[in-house]
């Protein structure tokens, strides 16, 4: 498996496993006797491929928009380096206040790139936020090494 498929694969897993608890839970809601406007949607949502479509388009949209984030991105960055980092270490880290901190937090966390221990303030990255800043490093690096080849080639027809 190559590197862009390998990091490929774990984004749609990512994606899908974000996607399958969201749906998992307006399943539930819509099981409950107050709510009548979906009855059947989940049930008829194999049928709608073009429902199924947008849903992966949002969802992908949604966690590269805040991945994309210089902010969340140096976050996604020190979670990626130590997996399971405390709240307050994060707040240094992006050199804010607690509200702040925690409000990217759960940005990040809606976007499935990260989840928070519930006893805790430990914040740890998820597979689809490991294989998003994965791929943006990728995809970085290899434009840098572009650009340095360029740089060069254009630097000795000068000379």
């Amino acid at each position: 498996m190559t590197f862009h498929e390998e990091h490929n694969t774990a984004i749609v897993e990512g994606l899908f496993t974000r996607i399958k608890s969201l749906v998992l839970a307006l399943y539930r809601h819509d099981r409950l006797e107050t709510v009548q406007d979906f009855n059947g949607w989940f049930e008829t949502l194999v049928e709608r491929e073009d429902e199924l479509a947008d849903m992966a388009l949002h969802m992908t949209l949604r966690a590269l928009q805040v991945a994309s984030d210089p902010v969340n991105f140096r976050l996604l960055r020190r979670l990626k380096q130590e997996n399971t980092v405390a709240l307050r270490a994060l707040m240094a880290e992006i050199d804010a206040y607690r509200v702040p901190t925690h409000d990217r937090v759960n940005t990040l966390m809606q976007a499935g790139l990260a989840v928070q221990e519930l006893e805790s303030d430990d914040v740890r990255i998820t597979p689809l936020g490991e294989g998003i800043v994965t791929w943006i490093e990728a995809v970085a690096q290899g434009t840098a090494q572009r650009l340095h080849h360029w740089c060069a080639e254009a630097e000795g027809k000068t000379t």
